[in-house]
């Protein structure tokens, strides 16, 4: 006999098997708030994927100057991000025992509670936004905070324990399954992307079919094709500066500008920029026409939170008017021969490292002018250019419907897990 699902009356959890009850958090939880008594804590924080041990011998992240007033956890303890109620999944079992900064709520269990379930139910609320719509605070991106007293008359559906084990249970069994396939095309993706960078490596160093090189001193190449030129970047473009302007600037439409977000936000897809990731200033910086891109140049980011961002680029492949945004460095080709060629050197390990050991900075890197200036380039023949030209784009072209296709599968799997979580814990797929 199939079960009877009836109206909650509650808008975030809807219908329920008319066997379960309603119940809140202050009746099935406590706040746990014992204050840390132990001279040097198991310190714990929250990602997104459950709570962790921190490694406060590094100094990473921010720490506190005392930890005697951290609340300990205790494993099953349930532990809630009541500052963030929008990103995402902020809540998680704990499996450690340790201290927590006191800005958590950590749920405690009373008798006949199985956590594990609920644990469930709280990161599909985050994920419907149900814990947002109770939260206060200045402003949406802005300590918007559920308080405890929210919190504690927060309503929750009530299971017998043995459903709700059951039903954790049978997550935890179909959730491993669903993980484990997202992580096998995870690593497929890294492995297409380490093959793609191998091939543009190859061929823009190599060239194609080429069987004679001469040996050359310079920091970064020790030897390249017979035919080829290694000569400094400013024999084949001059430098000049992005527009002066900050994210206050930026319009909802007008004249397309590419700041250094958008310039890291494509890592990984390509030489140019997806026409997503666009952003836009009025007409009115038009006479900064020295800003202005065209159809060859190249965008540099001049910062970067890390070392494997610099010498992040794009390469302008259309004639649209653009601007070059804030933090940004222009190398615009005086060449009459425009060539993509250099956008996939730009991408090669080999050609970033130049920068890489000139950068400065400790948690942001900045990349100069000068810095870039001081590099060289490889210049292969121009109907060799266009033969790699043709080739990476047809080889990277076919790597990257794969790469997308398995980002499709993962997007679908994502969804599929927060449906199957959303039908389990509100009773509605039988288990």
């Amino acid at each position: 006999m199939s079960r009877v699902l009836v109206d909650s009356g509650i808008k975030w959890i809807g219908s329920l098997p008319n066997t379960w009850g309603i119940t809140t958090v202050n009746k099935i939880f406590y706040r746990r708030k014992e204050v840390n008594d132990v001279e040097n804590p198991t310190v714990l924080s929250l990602a997104r994927d459950g709570v962790k041990i921190r490694d406060i011998s590094t100094n990473e992240g921010q720490l506190a100057e005392s930890y005697d007033n951290y609340h300990k956890v205790y494993k099953d303890d349930l532990m809630i991000n009541p500052m963030d109620l929008i990103s995402g999944a902020n809540c998680s079992l704990s499996e450690v025992e340790g201290v927590i900064s006191p800005a958590y709520i950590n749920l405690a269990k009373k008798e006949n509670i199985f956590p594990k379930y609920y644990d469930y139910f709280f990161k599909y609320q985050y994920w419907v936004n149900a814990m947002f719509i109770h939260g206060k605070g200045v402003s949406f991106n802005n300590r918007w905070t559920m308080n405890w007293e929210t919190m504690s008359s927060y309503k929750l559906p009530f299971p017998k324990f043995e459903e709700q084990k059951k039903i954790a249970n049978y997550l935890d069994y179909q959730c491993k399954k669903i993980d484990e396939i997202i992580v096998s095309n995870n690593r497929q993706i890294q492995l297409l992307n380490e093959y793609k960078k191998s091939i543009i490596s190859s061929t823009v160093l190599r060239g194609l079919n080429k069987i004679k090189f001469y040996d050359i001193h310079d920091s970064w190449i020790n030897k390249i094709p017979e035919g080829w030129d290694l000569t400094n970047i400013k024999s084949m473009f001059n430098f000049r500066k992005g527009l002066s302007i900050t994210k206050d600037n930026l319009t909802e439409s007008g004249i397309k500008v590419i700041s250094y977000g958008q310039i890291h936000s494509k890592i990984n897809t390509g030489t140019s920029l997806s026409n997503e990731l666009y952003r836009y200033v009025s007409d009115s910086y038009l006479n900064q026409t020295n800003s202005l891109v065209e159809y060859g140049d190249f965008i540099f980011a001049d910062t970067s939170e890390d070392l494997d961002g610099c010498g992040n680029s794009v390469f302008i492949d259309n004639n649209d008017k653009i601007f070059a945004g804030y933090h940004t460095i222009i190398l615009h080709n005086n060449s009459n021969k425009k060539s993509k060629y250099f956008a996939y050197l730009f991408m090669t390990d080999e050609w970033r490292s130049q920068i890489r050991k000139n950068v400065f900075g400790v948690k942001l890197y900045s990349i100069t002018q000068k810095i870039l200036k001081g590099t060289s380039i490889l210049i292969p023949p121009q109907k060799e250019q266009n033969e790699i030209v043709e080739f990476l784009d047809k080889q990277c072209t076919g790597l990257d419907e794969v790469i997308k296709y398995r980002k499709q599968i993962i997007e679908k799997l994502e969804e599929y897990k927060k449906s199957l979580i959303y039908e389990c814990v509100t009773g509605k797929r039988e288990v």
